[in-house]
């Protein structure tokens, strides 16, 4: 690297494709020559990679936005807050760039000619999301201990609540072989664990021409990528619960490298309120997908996403999403106070639910879930204290491994001499409720 080189810094909010996308601009920028610097260090640019999933997102990416302008003089904004809301992004300080989506394949060549000091023609550069065939950069390159790949932009439900198929358009799969030749460079390049995200990864393979039944090609896709040297542990981004059909369920047997968890976005227990958010399934169907997966691999747990407070969540639809939580048996929750979202159906209904009354609500269901996690980890450590649990080491402080197992558990303060990015047995000891303990298997 030149000693002159520009220095880039990159903040990534939201999701795991946006966290991909930003990792893919950052590899790029480096093979161009430019430093890759933490973000709010002094920087020739910085990156903003924003979010609008919830208003609060778009609070949240209006402050990295500010903060970016503090430590460089030019910011660079893309992501699904630029998507919807172009102008008013380009109207903040220092901001000399913005694109939205469609927009991140070209990000490095734009970012590029403005270090050169080449004005872009107009600041804020966003277009509609196209519908475009698949055209993206790749990520060869391992930039973190689990490396991302994206296989599928866009988005197929018209959720009341959501305004990420307007910021992402229709789904885009990104082609098999594609996916896996990014999978066979990054296990050549050193990683061992790979996860396959997509803003909606059920529908992978829905916009084929040759275009197989739900879920299928997404089965197809992982017992291929489990075929790939090198990569030791698959894991999947969030899912919709009927991706998990019999044809899923047997892919997920037949693939060693499969890791057992799954994090499913299912937003309510509530069959009624699951209806007014345009929601596909019932809480009824959500259980009997969990079951045929703990068929299919014994042990495997499960995450989920919920929303607590959407307009005209009685009380005791919320008593039944907090008893369909505990029935499920969920090892961690996101939970989400309904936040209005400008633009959508939901922002227009009737029969608010007072916001004192959401977060009482998310905070019961936090204690609950809380309770859950607990015992589920006491059962877990009697599990494997003589059968180990194999961590992958995402942190070595003082001698002392952290990471998460292959159930997504995490594991603090093991002993041991294991390098960042290696997979290890480990037997368990101890659990606070929140993360286990243990040594080495063998020592």
């Amino acid at each position: 690297m030149e000693k002159n080189a520009p220095a880039v810094s990159v903040l990534t909010l939201g999701c795991r494709v946006n966290q991909y996308e930003s990792d893919a601009f950052a590899a790029e920028m480096k093979k161009r020559g430019a430093k890759i610097v933490p973000f709010g260090d002094p920087a020739d640019l910085a990156v903003v990679n924003t979010c609008t999933v919830t208003a609060e997102s778009d609070r949240k990416s209006r402050q990295m936005i500010r903060r970016a302008a503090q430590s460089a003089p030019l910011v660079a904004v893309t992501g699904c807050f630029a998507q919807i809301a172009g102008d008013e992004a380009a109207a903040m300080e220092n901001v000399v760039f913005v694109t939205g989506n469609d927009g991140k394949a070209s990000l490095a060549d734009e970012v590029w000619r403005i270090l050169s000091g080449i004005k872009p023609d107009a600041v804020n550069s966003v277009t509609p999301p196209t519908g475009r065939e698949w055209a993206e950069t790749t990520l060869t390159v391992p930039m973190r201990t689990r490396s991302y790949i994206k296989i599928e932009d866009g988005c197929g439900n018209r959720c009341s609540y959501c305004l990420i198929r307007k910021a992402r358009g229709p789904v885009r799969s990104k082609p098999k072989e594609t996916v896996l030749s990014e999978a066979r460079a990054l296990a050549a390049a050193g990683a061992k664990e790979v996860i396959l995200t997509g803003i909606e990864a059920a529908s992978y393979g829905m916009d084929f021409p040759d275009r197989k039944p739900y879920g299928h090609a997404l089965a197809d896709l992982i017992r291929e990528v489990n075929a790939v040297p090198g990569i030791e542990r698959i894991g999947l981004g969030s899912l919709e619960p009927t991706v998990m059909n019999e044809v899923f369920a047997a892919a997920a047997r037949d693939s060693e490298k499969l890791l057992p968890h799954f994090h499913l976005s299912v937003q309510s227990g509530s069959a009624r309120v699951l209806g007014a958010m345009r929601r596909r399934y019932t809480p009824e169907v959500v259980l009997a997908a969990m079951e045929r997966m703990r068929k299919a691999l014994p042990g495997v747990t499960f995450s989920a996403d919920i929303i607590v407070g959407f307009p005209g969540e009685t009380e005791e639809e919320f008593g039944e999403t907090e008893r369909f939580c505990k029935t499920a048996g969920f090892l961690h929750l996101h939970i989400f106070p309904y936040s209005e979202r400008e633009g959508t159906e939901a922002a227009e209904m009737e029969n608010k639910v007072p916001v004192r009354v959401r977060r009482d609500r998310a905070a019961k269901l936090e204690e609950a879930g809380a309770a859950i996690r607990r015992d589920l980890l006491g059962s877990y450590v009697e599990a494997h204290r003589d059968k180990p649990v194999f961590l992958l080491v995402e942190k070595r402080t003082g001698g002392m491994l952290s990471g998460h197992s292959e159930h997504f558990v995490e594991i603090r303060g093991v002993p041991g001499k294991a390098s960042v990015g290696e997979i290890v047995p480990v037997l368990l000891d101890s659990t606070d409720g929140i993360r286990c303990g243990g040594k080495l298997a063998g020592d």
